[in-house]
């Protein structure tokens, strides 16, 4: 559950992580759910194929080439299509939050500047909160072990290491995201 790429990795892990990628391109599209950045999901008022799939290859693209470059820094036998793989097998988890979308009330879109804390007396937006922050959590472990598994870094440097080029692949997709969108 947290770590398949003991078994997984390499083109088998890319072609299953790639049908996960277009779940949530095509069902975050009808649920209105963004995949806007490396670890990023938010509800959207309307989505389309060509905005949901454009962000999902951005938010894949600098998530793969950062862990890339930072495998390349600190191991010297990996294999990118391992890194390639494995990180996109580690974004299944949030085909979850893309079906949470079904159930986000847009009631909020409209009263929450008013009273901001009104989204909190939703149960169902509680609800979907709490699964949204599992998934994402469950999609960071997966990326953490697909990352150690890849590029076979232990210790501090492993996480040091990952810590910062997940921050980074996130800068870089915002950035890509707000000049090309």
């Amino acid at each position: 559950m947290f770590n398949p790429f003991i078994r997984i990795a390499g083109w088998q892990a890319f072609g299953l992580g790639l049908v996960f990628v277009i779940g949530m391109g095509v069902i975050g599209t009808f649920s209105n759910v963004s995949f806007n950045g490396a670890l990023d999901a938010h509800f959207v008022q309307h989505m389309t194929f060509s905005s949901s799939f454009t962000l999902l290859a951005i938010d894949l693209s600098s998530l793969v080439l950062v862990m890339w470059i930072t495998g390349l820094i600190l191991s010297k036998v990996f294999r990118f299509i391992d890194i390639l793989g494995t990180m996109t097998l580690a974004k299944a988890p949030l085909l979850i939050i893309a079906f949470a979308g079904y159930f986000n009330k847009t009631i909020f879109q409209n009263t929450m500047p008013a009273n901001p804390l009104e989204m909190f007396q939703s149960v169902t937006f509680l609800v979907i909160m709490i699964i949204s922050l599992f998934s994402m959590i469950w999609s960071i472990a997966l990326m953490y072990n697909a990352f150690k598994i890849s590029c076979d870094v232990k210790g501090s440097r492993l996480t040091i290491a990952f810590i910062i080029a997940l921050v980074v692949s996130e800068a870089v997709s915002q950035l890509v995201i707000y000049k090309l969108m």
